[in-house]
Formats: structure tokens, C-alpha cells, sequence
């Protein structure tokens, strides 16, 4: 039994029973058949999504998505966790992340210290590049660029893009676009403090998850830059959880996989998470009824240095082949 099969589709819990409690919040609910608020399939600012107590279905009239709660939740699976209201204190239009995404997109192509970064940790595909919208935040110009397309430097705070002084989030960062989750992920090219940063707000599903779907096996890798060394090494049916800790929407997804395998590659790290990680997760998913296999990599290596230090897809299959629940 699949995990979305033990923990949604149960004849006690409701259509708006299994909204609630993934934290959605009508905006108007008179005690009637019909419950509105905003839409968890899509970004809007007014109330457009009608549940209705009594038949168990739903509908949009923003997106035209309808349905009853197998139906939503298939729906979540590809769009992402319960999105939290799009702001409206400055009327912000949703364009204002994809404008971020191209903006980095551009700068990567213009920065030699970036390319000269990535290239170090072995990608060097432009399909791979292309394909997850890999960009880099120089600084000191993303809040001139927005403010000539007309937003306004509070509303760039509010969304993290800013510091207070107004300086780039993402300073120094390579940028990766998680747009089914309204969020963006960086890795600083410099050894500071925080190497790591997203914007606020939920890491939303698997990513990449849209991809493996039609494979009877799934290799989850921790971070962004392992899923970019196997995407590039031929391996399209791996997917990133962008950390060993996943959400109840990433469990949901694996729990989809009834009759295929979920191979779990994370960091042979010299302190033992990686493997403890593994250890704990792979008896979730059995728990849940889904085949889970830790796969062992070299001490001291995750995917990419794996393939960095000089391995190839085929001592990578051979990782696969030899691992165990």
C-alpha cells in the first residue's frame, strides 16, 4: 500500500478535512455547502477555488481544475505543497520571480568566476544547464533591474530577494529556480558563512519529479548539484529532495511508486548523516508498502565528487546494482 494510498485516500477524512490540515484557510465559509478560498493549485491574490461540503468535489474557476480528493492530490503532486497566499501589500505582480530567474540566467552567461565554479564540481552540459535554469546573482544590481520593471524595493524585501540595506540575497550565489514552489535555491561560489540559502517559504516537492515519472525506479539524491552530475551522466529518473529530511508531499510522491524501487544515494559524509538518513528514511518507505534500497557510495563522497573525482556511469550503475535495503 502506497503512502498516499495510507495516509489520504481514507473514508473518514474529508475534502476539506485533508485541506485544513495541510494548512489551507477559506476566506469565506457561511456554514453552507460551498467553502471558498484561494486556490492551492495555483498563485492568485483573490478567492477562486469552491469546495463543496456535501458532493466532495472542488473547482477553480482561475486555473479550471476540478475534481474530488484523489483528484487534488494527484494535482498537488505536480504543482507543489499548499502554496501560501500570493502577497498583495504592493500588488505584486507573479511575474516577479520568473523575472529573478531570467535575470540570473543571464548574469551566468556573463560571469567567468561562475562558469569557472561550475565547471569545478564537473557540470559542463548546456542542455543540463539549460534544462534546470541554472543562473548567478553578481550583486549590487537585481534591485535596479526590478525597480525598472516597476517593483517597488519593500515588496523586494518581503519576498527575500533583499537584505534591509537592500543588497542581493543571493550574493555571490549560483541560482537555481524552484518555480512549483515560488522559491529559489543558492549556493554560494565562496567559502562564507552560509553557503546555502532559499527564499522563504517551503522547498515544495521532489525536484525533478515531473521527469521520472514514467520510470519504474527513482534515485533520490540530496542536493542540486548531485542531480546535475547523474542528469548529465544519462541519468533522467533521478531526483533531488534538496536535503535528507522530506516534506509529506516529497513522501507523498514516492509513495506513488507502487511497483517501482527508490534507490536512496545520499552523502557518504565522514560523520555518518548521510547514512543515518538513508537508514531511517528507507524504513519510512517500506513502512509505507514502497521498495527502498540504500545505495553505498565511496566514504567521503556524494554523487557529484563521485563523478567529479573521475567515475562514470557505469561505476555508478555498479552502486546501484549493489545496494540494500
Amino acid at each position: 500500500m502506497s503512502y498516499t494510498e495510507r495516509h489520504v485516500f481514507q473514508r473518514r477524512i474529508s475534502l476539506l478535512e485533508f485541506l485544513l490540515q495541510h494548512g489551507w484557510k477559506p476566506t469565506r465559509d457561511q456554514g453552507r455547502e460551498e467553502v471558498a478560498g484561494l486556490c492551492p493549485l495555483h498563485r492568485e491574490s483573490r478567492p477562486s477555488f469552491y469546495v463543496n461540503r456535501r458532493k466532495q468535489v472542488f473547482y477553480c474557476h482561475g486555473c479550471g481544475r476540478g475534481g474530488g480528493l484523489a483528484q487534488l492530490v494527484r494535482l498537488l503532486d505536480l504543482c507543489g505543497e499548499l502554496p501560501a497566499p500570493a502577497p498583495t501589500t504592493h500588488g505584486l505582480p507573479e511575474k516577479l520571480l520568473e523575472h529573478t530567474y531570467r535575470f540570473y540566467q543571464w548574469h551566468l552567461a556573463h560571469s567567468p568566476d561562475a562558469g569557472a565554479y561550475l565547471a569545478g564540481r564537473g557540470i559542463h552540459d548546456p542542455a543540463v544547464v539549460r534544462r534546470m535554469r541554472i543562473g548567478y546573482a553578481p550583486g549590487a544590481s537585481l534591485r535596479g533591474y526590478l525597480a525598472r520593471l516597476g517593483y517597488p524595493r519593500p515588496a523586494l524585501g518581503e519576498r527575500g530577494l533583499i537584505d534591509p540595506r537592500g543588497r542581493d540575497a543571493f550574493f555571490r550565489c549560483l541560482t537555481f529556480p524552484l518555480p512549483a514552489a515560488g522559491n529559489l535555491y543558492g549556493r554560494s561560489i565562496s567559502d562564507g558563512l552560509c553557503r546555502h540559502r532559499f527564499l522563504p517559504g517551503s522547498k515544495g516537492g521532489l525536484y525533478g519529479w515531473e521527469q521520472p515519472l514514467p520510470f519504474p525506479r527513482v534515485i533520490l539524491v540530496e542536493g542540486l548539484f548531485d542531480l546535475a552530475a547523474l542528469w548529465q551522466a544519462g541519468f533522467d529518473d533521478a531526483v533531488a529532495g534538496l536535503g535528507t529530511h522530506l516534506n509529506p508531499l516529497q513522501l507523498t510522491q514516492l509513495g506513488r511508486l507502487d511497483a517501482g524501487v527508490v534507490y536512496i544515494c545520499f552523502d557518504a559524509d565522514a560523520n555518518g548523516s548521510g547514512a543515518r538518513a538513508a537508514y531511517r528514511l528507507s524504513g519510512q518507505l517500506r513502512q509505507a508498502g514502497v521498495e527502498a534500497l540504500r545505495v553505498a557510495l565511496p566514504p567521503g563522497h556524494d554523487p557529484n565528487s563521485f563523478f567529479v573525482a573521475g567515475a562514470t556511469a557505469v561505476d555508478f550503475q555498479r552502486c546501484l546494482e549493489g545496494a540494500r535495503p
